[in-house]
């Protein structure tokens, strides 16, 4: 393991303390639409119609458990994780069908990732995705996937880094990380909130989503409701569903201008992250506040 460098945010302590407080409560399931996903998959139809609705990270855990053995056992899992991130997400479908679909090979790629994920680790995993990247496929949809698959073996965790958990990490542990195929900063992250688990006495991905629960409950954008423990003197989000065409087409291209200024080198004003997502979720809001009633 790497020297790290990056102490325990105090924040995250005090996540972990009132987490703990309120009986360490799970992340709440992942509600989606079965419709589209049967629409862009219609081959897994069945399949889809028997995956739990919420699905919960167990779900997606265990529906990846077969991902490396290939063929139609690693798309059912891939298809079973973005269905955990996307949620409701009304463009969820095509992008993973084009994930699928765009590049030669997708599935063999993916059921050789989910078994070095599973022996190996996230970070092993990770490098592999990065030398033989699928398009369409970023670092935070790409970590969520390798989760599920590494969950199910025994080697080093891999994390889910995604622009909530980014933009935390940068707020409140002075700490940029870029969401792009750098596989040493994907290391260090995965070897620095191990080290902090070890040392608060939890499991990794008890802080990552921790991190990920506090951040979403600071974005009324957000369609991860905020669990009673992130959301003190926090304003508790709105619900994103029901979306039409168009407002699907503008959150799609904000979401995509999020994910690539993530990937920019870190800028020297300390400032500059926290103002476009800022601006972000301000664009966003507005979006959503001209929706027709």
């Amino acid at each position: 393991m790497s020297d790290i460098v990056h102490p325990v945010p105090p924040a995250l302590r005090d996540l972990l303390r009132r987490w703990e407080a309120v009986g360490r409560p799970p992340q709440q399931g992942s509600n989606w639409s079965l419709r589209p996903w049967q629409l862009a998959f219609p081959e897994h139809s069945e399949y889809l119609a028997s995956l739990p609705n919420p699905i919960s990270r167990a779900d997606a855990i265990e529906a990846c458990r077969e991902a490396p053995d290939g063929s139609e056992a690693t798309v059912r899992g891939f298809l079973a994780a973005m269905i955990w991130g996307y949620g409701k997400v009304g463009y969820g479908p095509y992008r993973t069908a084009h994930v699928l679909s765009d590049t030669a090979g997708a599935a063999a790629t993916l059921a050789e990732v989910a078994g070095v994920a599973r022996d190996e680790g996230g970070p092993a995993a990770f490098e592999l995705l990065a030398d033989n990247h699928l398009l369409g496929l970023g670092v935070a949809f790409a970590t969520k996937y390798l989760f599920f698959c590494a969950a199910a073996g025994d080697g080093t965790p891999a994390l889910v880094l995604d622009r909530l958990v980014r933009g935390w990490l940068a707020r409140n542990a002075g700490w940029s990380l870029r969401l792009d195929w750098r596989v040493g900063a994907y290391r260090e992250y995965v070897e620095t909130v191990t080290s902090w688990a070890s040392e608060l006495g939890c499991d990794a991905s008890d802080l990552e989503f921790l991190m990920f629960a506090a951040a979403a409950s600071s974005d009324s954008t957000s369609q991860w409701a905020g669990p009673s423990f992130a959301t003190v003197g926090e304003t508790p989000p709105a619900a994103v569903s029901s979306l039409t065409l168009e407002e699907v087409a503008v959150l799609e291209a904000l979401d995509d201008a999020a994910e690539a200024f993530a990937a920019l080198p870190v800028s020297a004003m300390a400032a500059d992250d926290d103002d476009f997502d800022l601006g972000v979720r301000q664009l966003r809001r507005i979006v959503l506040a001209r929706r027709r009633p």
